[in-house]
């Protein structure tokens, strides 16, 4: 079963707003359409980490100002 392209759209809608290189979204987007494939298992906690490493690598973070921090 492919993910509905509503969910498809604010993925790449959210990884734009928030700065991201669009590769993220396609990666987010791959993943989902995994596991509703069911060529995933998101209850598998080796593959669910190899994919988040894989996004956290592709995600861009910048210095950010959190309250309360010097």
């Amino acid at each position: 079963m492919a993910i509905d392209i509503r969910i498809t759209q604010a993925i790449n809608e959210a990884v734009k707003e928030a700065g991201q290189p669009e590769p993220l979204a396609r990666r987010l987007i791959a993943w989902f359409e995994a596991v509703t494939s069911g060529n995933e298992d998101i209850n598998d906690q080796a593959t669910t980490a190899r994919h988040l490493e894989v996004l956290f690598e592709g995600a861009v973070v910048e210095n950010v100002d959190v309250e309360g921090e010097d």
